[in-house]
């Protein structure tokens, strides 16, 4: 091993992925669905499903915590940033060990580590270990969320058979936002917080067991001339974790602070730095800048980034008004969300067969306009509201939107990749969604904050004004997903079908073509 002059490692002998189905030859015709099949997109599923799950399932279970572990105000945060900036600093570098290493190989790796990391975190005895455990699951899950796209998009061939693994993999990683605050009230409201993480356990353990057994091994042939972006990796994960810490840290440092300043401007110069290492120096590069020549992939990342800034907040704010305005406890409020999870999961799968007749462009774009009604009716809460008026109507419609375009945003991201990329551009749109719900949650929460602390300086009462931030939250929600309308109308294309949506075969649509 040693270091290339363009600041990369040799790997020498190293094993990788055979090609997909289409390269070895299987079409959709031949593809015959089995109980292999069946349990391997389980396995796949359920895995992207912690991974997702874990970022909100302690939220309506953070006043238990705190009382059990003796964290302070300020230090409570932290077991959900943690989890936060190891999650989304690593996840290009996790998509591209997977493409060098093998996929499964990576997979087993970070299902195990982060199943023994959540044992980890049910065991804690004091703040201190709980924080550093969900670094750890963070870690893990960095690992896993990028392979269990690469993998299902190698296992199933293009057409019918892959659109089917897309749709049930898509609804349910869409619900598991949702999902994980429903689980955060049932298990903090009742048994104990602890389960939260012990869950994990059996079901981390099934997937490994799973995985040996009915993944397919994809390290069958070995290649000397293969090398690993190693200054990529450090500058990536450097300045990607950088800016997920000092957007972390604005509730104890505000955004005009010397300190969020300064850590802003060095995570800009690192990622600056990135990109021009990148595009000029490496030789194999961590991210081909050359993947946002494809319109498709540029589409779904720019998509994915402002659908992430909304949901986020919306999850958050929506959570705020349940338990500190309508005054619902943590199982009252993790119920109030199944409407959203139920009609989610059954409208996600709706979205590749509305992209097979009205292309990706019109399905994406009407999808975000009907998020962005939901979210206007969201704007209209009330101090007085109810369950009915002001929960469960504006989700039914912010589900019907956002479960129609989720699918589709996530597949046109492997639309045009080649088969040994596809691991870290799956990890690409994983991370554009994270780093932008990421920075969407923390402007959208001082400026909803920054309202209610207003009205409150003005005399209004307290609830009134507290209503009164959340309504601004939600309206600045409703403008991102206007914003993801106009973005899909002006990226992807017209006539976008079914077979421009699955393929993975490498035809790059020109940025500037219509």
């Amino acid at each position: 091993m040693g270091l290339s002059e363009a600041g990369s490692v040799e790997l020498s002998s190293v094993e990788t992925q055979t090609p997909g189905p289409e390269a070895a030859g299987e079409s959709t015709s031949d593809f015959e669905w089995t109980r292999k099949h069946t349990i391997t997109l389980t396995v796949l599923c359920l895995a992207a499903f912690l991974d997702a799950i874990d970022i909100t399932v302690v939220n309506v279970a953070l006043p238990a915590i705190k009382s059990g572990l003796g964290f302070s105000q300020a230090s409570l945060a932290w077991v959900v940033n943690a989890y936060l900036i190891l999650f989304g600093g690593f996840l290009l570098l996790g998509g591209r060990v997977g493409d060098l290493l093998g996929r499964r190989r990576v997979f087993l790796w970070g299902v195990s580590a982060f199943t023994l990391a959540s044992l980890g975190s049910g065991l804690a005895q004091n703040a201190a270990t709980l924080t550093v455990t969900r670094g750890l699951q963070g870690l893990a899950g960095a690992f896993v969320a990028p392979m269990t796209l690469a993998i299902l998009n190698g296992v199933f061939p293009e057409g019918k058979p892959r659109d089917k693994a897309f749709g049930i993999w898509g609804g349910i990683t869409g619900v598991a936002g949702s999902v994980g605050l429903i689980l955060g009230g049932l298990l903090g409201g009742g048994p104990s917080w602890r389960w939260l993480f012990y869950i994990n356990i059996p079901i981390g353990v099934f997937m490994v067991i799973a995985a040996l057994r009915f993944i397919p091994d994809d390290r069958a042939r070995r290649v000397t001339d293969r090398t690993f972006d190693l200054v990529g990796a450090v500058t990536g994960t450097g300045g990607i974790s950088l800016l997920c810490y000092a957007i972390a840290q604005v509730d104890q440092h505000p955004w005009g602070s010397g300190r969020t300043v300064s850590l802003l401007i060095g995570a800009a110069l690192v990622l600056a730095y990135f990109v021009v290492h990148e595009a000029r120096i490496a030789s194999q590069p961590l991210v081909p800048l050359s993947l946002f020549a494809n319109r498709s992939v540029l589409g779904a990342n720019v998509v994915s980034a402002l659908c992430g800034c909304a949901m986020f907040a919306t999850f958050y704010l929506a959570t705020l008004y349940q338990q500190q305005v309508l005054h619902f406890s943590a199982l009252k409020t993790g119920l109030g969300f199944i409407p959203l999870t139920v009609l989610l999961l059954c409208a996600a799968p709706v979205g590749p067969k509305l992209v097979a007749k009205f292309g990706m462009r019109a399905v994406i774009a009407a999808g975000a306009v009907i998020s962005a009604a939901g979210l206007g009716l969201f704007a209209r809460i009330s101090e007085h509201g109810s369950l009915l008026t002001d929960i469960i109507l504006p989700s039914v419609v912010l589900s019907v939107g956002f479960g129609i375009l989720f699918i589709p945003m996530t597949m046109a991201a492997l639309n045009g990749v080649p088969e040994e990329r596809s691991g870290v551009a799956s990890a690409m749109v994983n991370m554009t969604r994270f780093v932008g719900g990421s920075v969407g949650l923390a402007v959208i929460s001082t400026l909803a904050t920054t309202r209610t602390d207003h009205l409150l300086e003005e005399g209004h009462p307290a609830l009134e004004s507290l209503n009164s931030g959340l309504q601004v939250g939600f309206a600045i929600a409703a403008g991102l997903m206007v914003l993801t309308m106009l973005a899909a109308v002006a990226l992807f294309r017209g006539d976008g079908k079914a077979a421009a949506v699955s393929g993975t075969e490498p035809v790059p649509e020109a940025v500037g073509s219509n």
